[in-house]
């Protein structure tokens, strides 16, 4: 039989997809800081989450 999630476990998915989603960029943004031989990766996280916010890739929550 199919199970119903409850509305606070279907939050709690989301969030977690949107927080994995997030560590990721952070992770992009240091390698490309460290490929490009930056010591300050914010401005790179910045425009990444620019760019996904654009493409409605990572959302606020």
């Amino acid at each position: 039989m199919f199970a119903r999630k409850s509305v606070l476990e279907s939050v709690r998915e989301e969030v977690d997809r949107h927080h994995h989603r997030l560590l990721k960029l952070e992770e992009s943004a240091i390698r490309i800081a460290v490929d490009h031989k930056c010591n300050d990766h914010s401005l790179i996280r910045l425009a990444l989450l620019r760019r996904s916010r654009d493409a409605q890739t990572v959302l606020k929550l």
